[in-house]
């Protein structure tokens, strides 16, 4: 069996709440993504990106890698994670530089990117362990022409230079802990992605970035979001809500197992209540003394809808309406994860948001021996996406600067993220 770096072959890892999932991808001569392999198992040991019990991950994480390993028929010995934390904000700043000869020479952009890239933690942290985990520099603009952000503003004339980037803050902790188990499950760590930005990747078109979109990956334990305006990343975030809060509501109202909570959420569970649901029966154990009861479909239907409803509520209002998302967002929400397959759900979102709501799913890859097709493997093609994008970066790099300077660039990248747009 071939390793995956031989075959210049992309594996990813995605660290889930309930799912730990492993891909498998190769690229073409035209850099189409084909999907070899994936392993898919039960996570154990982490909640919401942050880890519990490293000897449990690190077990779940080892046999998500075998199950990818023997569907792809190579051997995976380094990984690109997607990285997640309940603590995960974002800013945008802009690093103001003025330029004495009248003209933006490389040291120009070069200063004023550090500038822009300034993490302080007195005002730019919201706990002691926060620290820059990621970032995007934008673009650059001179003088006072903000709306037209350049790529490359070597060369131009102007008195200010501004290098406008976008900065996530999170978990020190968070960070270490992840890097540390994938390390000891036997793997190297080329890169992290943070999982927003990974599920953006795994199902935003051009078009919606462009126009403006909402981004909403609503997984187990955790609402990863992503916002666009004008092609660019602007807003990222991490909400502590989730399907859990679901099934633990079932659990709750029905007196029930979280494992049987679950799967009657499964099995029954739609959004809003139909007139068959008042004569449609569940039997379930009553936990406490172990004896067969029933309840209607209308009952658990009205728990799921009220937790939805009240979820969806609160991202709104407190991660979304603050900056006038819905407004910006030409081009309405994008929804993916577990959650959206609930039947109802994304006509609820619309219902509450007043905007147009579709369901995200993985992009298809062209010629694929195998299509991740559902929306809670977003994240996980995403990574694979934005790990090719970053190699291919690398490798224009390496051309036009030389090794040395591709190579501090591609490691600046795989410890802080990725420097373009």
């Amino acid at each position: 069996m071939q390793t995956a770096q031989q075959q210049s072959i992309i594996a990813a890892l995605d660290i889930g709440t309930n799912k730990i999932t492993v891909a498998v991808g190769e690229a073409d001569g035209q850099d189409a993504l084909s999907v070899l392999g994936f392993g898919k198992v039960s996570a154990y040991g982490v909640h919401a990106g942050s880890v519990q019990d490293v000897e449990m991950l690190v077990d779940s994480i080892r046999k998500a890698v075998d199950e990818a390993e023997q569907m792809a028929g190579c051997r995976i010995t380094s990984v690109t994670a997607a990285l997640t934390g309940k603590h995960l904000h974002s800013i945008n700043k802009v690093g103001r530089l003025v330029l004495p000869e009248g003209e933006v020479d490389n040291n120009a952009v070069k200063r004023a990117t550090r500038l822009a890239m300034t993490f302080d933690a007195k005002t730019d942290a919201k706990s002691e362990d926060d620290r820059l985990v990621s970032h995007v520099i934008k673009g650059y603009t001179i003088d006072n022409d903000d709306d037209n952000l350049l790529e490359d503003p070597v060369g131009m004339a102007g008195n200010v230079l501004q290098a406008h980037a976008h900065l996530a803050v999170g978990s020190d902790s968070v960070v270490l802990n992840l890097v540390k188990c994938i390390r000891r499950a036997g793997l190297d760590v080329e890169g992290l992605v943070l999982q927003p930005w990974a599920s953006a990747a795994g199902t935003l078109t051009p078009t919606e970035r462009e126009l403006g979109v909402i981004m909403l990956d609503i997984g187990a334990g955790a609402v990863d979001v992503a916002c666009y305006e004008n092609g660019r990343i602007s807003y990222t975030a991490v909400v502590p809500y989730g399907g859990d809060l679901i099934t633990r509501d079932i659990a709750s109202g029905l007196n029930c197992s979280i494992a049987a909570a679950d799967e009657i959420k499964l099995t029954y569970g739609h959004i809003g209540v139909r007139r068959e649901d008042a004569y449609e029966t569940i039997r379930y154990t009553f936990e406490p003394t172990g004896e067969e009861k029933t309840v209607t479909n209308e009952r658990v239907v009205e728990i799921i809808t009220a937790r939805c409803e009240e979820m969806l509520i609160a991202i709104g209002k407190h991660w979304l309406a603050q900056d006038r998302w819905f407004e910006k967002a030409a081009a309405g929400i994008v929804m993916t994860g577990g959650v959206t397959n609930l039947p109802g759900f994304l006509e609820l979102a619309q219902s509450i948001y007043h905007l147009p709501v579709r369901q995200g799913l993985p992009a298809a890859q062209k010629g694929a021996a195998l299509s991740l097709a559902a929306p809670e493997d977003s994240t996980v093609i995403g990574v694979l996406l934005e790990t090719l994008r970053r190699r291919r970066l690398s490798g224009t790099e390496l051309r036009r600067h030389g090794r040395w300077d591709a190579f501090t660039g591609a490691l600046k990248r795989i410890v802080f993220g990725d420097f373009s747009g």
